[in-house]
């Protein structure tokens, strides 16, 4: 309801008009829709104005709110985000010298496993970044979600390292046949999506170049998932398939655990990160600073995996001490970030720290 309480007019002049007092028959029914379509543009109009009206205000209330509280959250989990943060600076470092390394000898573009793993090496620190922006905002299940997606992409890596060209081919290859059945999907919804279909020139495009791909493969591809990844390896067609094959599959709880939160299926409200300190049931609409720990030591141990892989390809003995220099540090995470939990929560019960308070 808007500010004006116009919805709470409309319903009180309608009962006025009428007397609803009586039994409600279809005539009197018939008034009230009569009566309603009246005015109903009217308090729609109304509410709009009286929602413009108010936002800036409301915003900026809203807005600082979230300032004070991620000031709060970022003190709360202050020494793991300087270790995460670290790990990331880190790894872009090694990863940027490395690159940089491979272009010098032309690695990428006579080495299809390292031309993968280049392409997979700057995504997983993007979607790093994109953890850590999620945490400082209080979303430690968005956080998890986003894990899920540095997970895959570490599997993916360890699997194409360990399988060599092939594997990496197939993974590079995929994109054309993901492309094509996206197009041909936009296609068939475009109209009632209000979106630009695909000209015929263009899906002729998307089947040339899989065709192109196919006789790379050596092997035809339906068009439907079985040219997207994983699928197009055939004898690993599943994500737990890949994970077991490069000896992740003890992982594989952790992912689930992750997938649960991307999907829509049903879940308590009690049962999410964000509330994992809680003593009364709550439905979490916003931020949260409580259930960090899972998400910071995940992802340190992620960017661990994801690290060796990519300098293992391409081994020197500067490149083996890195790498064991980021696993200790990755392997610290979990006993700052549960560090940092429990001393602040333990602050806050002695009325010491205002880490916790709104």
């Amino acid at each position: 309801m808007d500010e004006d309480g116009s919805l709470s007019v409309l319903q009180s002049s309608i009962a006025a008009s009428l007397d609803l007092s009586e039994t409600v028959d279809g005539e009197t029914a018939r008034k009230v829709a009569e009566l309603f379509e009246l005015v109903r543009e009217d308090c729609k109009n109304s509410s709009i104005e009286s929602y413009k009206k108010s936002a800036a205000g409301n915003l900026a209330n809203t807005r600082e709110d979230i300032k004070g509280f991620e000031e709060r959250n970022f003190s709360r989990w202050n020494p793991a985000f300087d270790r995460l943060e670290m790990l990331w600076h880190v790894a872009q470092e090694l990863g940027e010298a490395h690159g940089k390394d491979v272009q010098l000898r032309n690695d990428e573009d006579n080495n299809a496993s390292m031309a993968a793993l280049a392409h997979i090496y700057p995504k997983s620190l993007l979607v790093a970044q994109e953890i850590i922006c999620l945490l400082k905002g209080g979303f430690p299940d968005g956080a998890l979600t986003r894990w899920r997606s540095l997970h895959e992409l570490s599997v993916t890596a360890m699997y194409i390292a360990k399988h060599g060209e092939g594997a990496a081919i197939q993974y590079l290859l995929s994109f054309h046949f993901s492309a094509r059945r996206a197009a041909h999907q936009m296609n068939k919804h475009s109209k009632r999506a209000g979106l630009k279909s695909f000209s015929a020139e263009e899906i002729k495009e998307f089947d040339e170049r899989c065709a192109q791909a196919e006789r790379f493969l050596g092997r035809s591809i339906e068009k439907n998932k079985d040219g997207e990844w994983p699928k197009i390896t055939i004898s690993h067609p599943t994500f737990a398939h890949v994970e077991e094959s490069v000896g992740m599959n003890h992982w594989r709880p952790w992912y689930k655990w992750a997938s649960s939160y991307t999907h829509a299926n049903h879940r308590p409200a009690d049962k999410s990160l964000g509330l994992s300190e809680t003593t009364a049931p709550i439905n979490l609409v916003g931020a949260s600073n409580s259930g960090f720990v899972d998400p910071f030591q995940l992802t340190a141990l992620s960017l661990a995996q994801l690290v060796s892989t990519y300098l293992t390809h391409s081994i020197n003995l500067d490149r083996i001490v890195y790498i064991d220099v980021f696993r200790e540090l990755a392997n610290e995470m979990a006993d700052i970030a549960i560090e940092a939990e429990r001393d602040s929560k333990q602050n806050f019960e002695m009325g010491n720290d205002h880490a916790l308070k709104e």
